[in-house]
């Protein structure tokens, strides 16, 4: 009896190949929270909710302890609003620029928290919600919810 050698044929190369870069994609994602694990971290940012009522600015005071995340659980205290106009970009035609004009009975309220966050080298997380700029994150208190951005993070 003769034995047959085995020959690598392009199928096996391609097989080795997706082999090999499903575990280099795993450990691409895997190794950071490894290698950096999470840890607890107390930051202040700002979130901007934009054309309110004013009884809705009105109902925020500092001290409040507001709802941060979807799960009803992770929040912090507001430790300052700010409460402006609020304005909207608009054509003037007749000049040919854009303005900011100011709408009548609304506010834009700037509320700055205080939270406690999970934290690693990717992200900083408060339950499910990612508090990063930009990211539009939920506000509830007693009297009050909305969403709005997160614009500022001081750590």
């Amino acid at each position: 009896m003769s034995e047959k050698k085995r020959k690598f044929t392009v199928i096996d190369v391609i097989i080795v190949i997706i082999v090999a870069a499903a575990v280099v994609f795993g450990a691409y994602k895997l190794l950071p929270s490894i290698m950096h694990p999470s840890g607890m971290r107390h930051i202040t940012f700002t979130v901007m909710l934009q054309q309110q009522d004013q009884n809705f600015a009105d109902a925020i005071h500092e001290g409040d302890k507001v709802t941060i995340s979807l799960t009803e659980k992770d929040g912090g205290v507001v430790k300052s609003k700010r409460v402006e106009p609020a304005t909207a970009i608009a054509f003037n035609s007749i000049e040919g620029v854009y303005t900011n004009e100011i709408i009548e009975g609304k506010t834009d309220v700037y509320v700055t928290i205080d939270a406690d966050v999970k934290t690693n080298d990717l992200v900083l997380k408060t339950g499910g919600t990612p508090i990063k700029v930009g990211a539009e994150v939920p506000v509830r208190g007693k009297g009050y919810a909305s969403s709005g951005y997160v614009i500022e993070i001081d750590d």
